[in-house]
């Protein structure tokens, strides 16, 4: 059975170490400091990051039903997921293979914020 979107957030959300974060000012799930999905604002599809272009070409091709892209991704890799073709159990493993995936990354370095971006932020709260 197809999921709907927000199942697809709920379930998102329910990935151990995951959480809620805008990213480019939309709700987005984060694990481990890294982007993990969003529910697409205009598309009835979630918004997958993955390893490489090269994997996301593989996926394209192996599951055209699910797998498919906008002109908006084509040269990120970044997949979306068709709600109606996935089901909570397809979108769990999707989400957590990946979130596997993340935590076997480097953690993320920071960079500091300068004194110039410190000042504007100051005037910004005034």
């Amino acid at each position: 059975m197809p999921i709907k979107r927000d199942e697809a957030w709920k379930l998102a959300l329910s990935i151990p170490g995951s959480e809620e974060r805008p990213w480019f000012h939309k709700p987005s799930v984060f694990i481990h400091d890294r982007f993990l999905t969003k529910v697409h604002e205009k598309e009835d599809a979630m918004v997958l990051q993955v390893g490489s272009m090269e994997m996301r070409d593989m996926m394209l091709e192996a599951e055209p039903t699910l797998f498919y892209i906008t002109d908006h991704y084509r040269n990120f890799p970044f997949v979306l997921a068709r709600l109606k073709a996935l089901t909570p159990k397809v979108l769990k493993e999707i989400l957590t293979g990946r979130a596997v995936q993340l935590a076997q990354m480097k953690p993320i370095q920071r960079r500091p914020k300068t004194a110039a971006k410190k000042k504007i932020a100051k005037k910004k709260k005034v």
